[in-house]
């Protein structure tokens, strides 16, 4: 061999590097899924407090009632509220279509299907005087009962009505 012969070839010589941008299509896809499952548990975690927030927020509502109710006496007026609070409860926790059309002893019904777990102190106080406060007494002008006792075993009701998946799924 002749040293002429190799003095016209170039040394080796590296590739240039691959860019970061744009990425492969692999890594779009990844992508596409990472959004897609970060937006799902934010869903989630978005609506599943409210639901579970409920009886907090009831039992906080239900001693401003009865406070209000301390400083002015008025017995009809904390009836009906106990009975809107009550409504408002429900139609928080479980589905709405299934408890908005609900008056008198369907209503009982319902409240009473959905404590099927909750002691029976409850269940009995939801049968008498409590069934009675949230169905017949906010149309009279002098209800029944006793606000302090009404007030306990309401407390009483939204503490121990239904589980997570009571009354079905949510909307």
């Amino acid at each position: 061999m002749s040293p002429d012969a190799l003095a016209g070839l170039r040394d080796y010589h590296l590739p240039a590097s691959a860019h970061w941008w744009p990425p492969a299509p692999g890594w779009w896809l990844l992508a596409a899924v990472a959004a897609l499952v970060a937006f799902l548990l934010w869903r989630r975690r978005r609506r599943r407090p409210r639901r579970l927030q409920a009886p907090q927020l009831a039992l906080a509502e239900l001693a401003q009632l009865r406070a209000r109710w301390e400083a002015d006496g008025d017995d009809a007026a904390f009836v009906r509220e106990l009975a809107q609070l009550m409504r408002r409860y429900a139609i928080a926790r479980w589905p709405a279509d299934a408890v908005a059309g609900l008056t008198g002893a369907a209503w009982r019904a319902y409240l009473l299907r959905q404590c099927e777990a909750a002691p029976p102190a409850v269940r009995a106080s939801l049968s008498a005087a409590l069934g009675e406060a949230l169905t017949r007494w906010p149309y009279q002008p002098q209800p029944g009962g006793s606000p302090p006792a009404l007030a306990a075993a309401l407390a009483e009701l939204i503490r121990h009505a239904g589980g997570d998946d009571a009354g079905g799924p949510r909307r």
